[in-house]
């Protein structure tokens, strides 16, 4: 992702300008995840690398598939949640390694059934919860001197949901569901840079700060069906794309370039900027196997590509001072170049299930693995392109009406060839950029 700030490495390479500086460009990136599956949903399918559509019949099935709320017959009150998730960001170019702990309160959700054969549930939770922080400095050697190149960013992206719907059980062998899904997105980008390199003759500098934000709250459309043979299971859910209900974006962006007895700077200040966000549509289905003391299922999801639009904008023209010695300075404008986001259609594959260790005893292993791509495509200046892997494993049990459940999640990937930094002696420095999340997955739920 090159973040607002790489206008700057446009504007402030003056060709026959008073400063006269060879190359100024832009600093690391803010490494941004959007893959879709990022954080662990339920009780139960969070455990089995969400390869649960099948056969799911617990309150997050209102997310999942609203088919599956006519499972339940009786009230019930769950929560879950991935707890002091770890994500650790690591560009093998710089010394420093970035990332996060943070507490995700993701799941909580209720069913009741209002008439004979009608479950309606509710849920809150969260798809996508992104924060990484990263501060790094690195000295190099250049020709007569020395170079300091200092980073410091932090980035969030989320996506927070509250979903309602309705489950219907027409037969014993064939369930329908339907509702809908407020989605609430919320972006931060900030990001500062010093760049200085020092020789005998003359000294150069450069600082930038830049600050972007944006939020979208959106409602979505869903339904699901599932349907039994034997010891056969088949469901299948779909989402459509968000209608935008409100939105807000805000952008910041400061630089200061000296070189010797000239100067450049450039700002721009746009607290109410144009923006837009775009949902996919989505599809999953999944066979599942099911017998006495066992469950296995195999899922597909696919999500529909979405093509370059402009995600943050500014009409607000950007502002820069130019001086040079025994001259007057100059102030000129330029447009700024707007953020753009591209989605690739994407699939991705989850197998799961769990084993009953005891047969008088619901005391149950879970676990499950899933690809978890990643949808950024070549025209997209905001998010980064990184494809995880998940597994997830752990147990559940129940102790009269008190269901738990408790396990842990992996998610793990790399970015290759990322542009880190463009340095005022024109050196380019590209590096691999891994990622690791880990996250602690608990719940617990009251059938009244």
């Amino acid at each position: 992702m090159r973040p607002p700030i790489a206008l700057i490495a446009i504007l402030l390479v003056p060709a026959g300008a008073a400063a006269q500086v060879d190359q100024v460009a832009t600093p690391p990136p803010n490494i941004v995840l959007s893959n879709y599956n990022s954080v662990p949903v339920g009780p139960y399918g969070g455990l089995e690398g969400s390869a649960y559509v099948a056969r799911i019949d617990d309150p997050s099935a209102s997310w999942f598939n609203p088919s599956g709320l006519a499972h339940q017959a009786a009230a019930q009150i769950s929560g879950s949640a991935g707890v002091y998730q770890r994500t650790y960001v690591a560009p093998a170019a710089l010394p420093d390694r970035g990332g996060s702990v943070q507490q995700l309160p993701n799941f909580v959700g209720f069913t009741f059934s209002p008439a004979t054969g009608y479950t309606v549930g509710a849920a809150l939770l969260a798809t996508n919860s992104w924060n990484q922080e990263t501060d790094s400095q690195l000295f190099t050697a250049v020709p007569g001197g020395q170079q300091r190149f200092a980073y410091s960013a932090d980035s969030e992206f989320s996506q927070r949901i509250a979903a309602v719907s309705v489950g219907y059980a027409g037969s014993a062998r064939w369930r329908a569901g339907g509702g809908f899904a407020f989605s609430l997105m919320n972006l931060r980008l900030v990001a500062s840079t010093s760049d200085r390199i020092a020789t005998s003759s003359d000294l150069r500098s450069l600082l930038v700060s830049s600050r972007a934000s944006a939020s979208a709250l959106q409602l979505r459309a869903q339904g699901g069906a599932q349907f039994e043979s034997g010891h056969w299971r088949l469901g299948g859910s779909v989402r459509t794309p968000g209608a935008t209900l409100s939105h807000s974006a805000s952008i910041t962006i400061d630089g200061v370039l000296a070189a010797g007895s000239g100067s450049l700077g450039a700002s721009v200040f746009d607290s109410d900027a144009p923006r837009a966000y775009h949902l996919p549509w989505e599809f999953q289905g999944g066979l599942a196997i099911v017998v006495p003391r066992a469950e296995m299922e195999f899922d597909v999801q696919g999500y529909s590509p979405i093509s370059t639009y402009s995600f943050l904008a500014t009409s607000e023209p950007l502002l820069i001072y130019a001086a040079a010695a025994n001259s007057p300075p100059v102030v000129s404008q330029q447009p700024v170049p707007p953020l753009t986001s591209a989605s690739d259609g994407v699939v991705n594959v989850a197998a799961g299930g769990h084993v009953k260790l005891l047969a008088g005893r619901e005391l149950r292993v879970h676990g499950g693995i899933a690809t978890n791509r990643s949808p950024v495509a070549s025209g997209d200046t905001v998010f980064t392109k990184v494809n995880l892997l998940t597994w997830s494993a752990g147990v559940t049990g129940t102790f009269g009406k008190l269901q738990f459940s408790a396990g842990l999640s992996r998610q793990a990937g790399s970015a290759d060839d990322v542009s880190l930094r463009n340095l005022l002696n024109g050196e380019v420095v590209r590096s691999r950029i891994d990622v690791r999340m880990t996250g602690f997955i608990y719940s617990l739920a009251y059938q009244f």
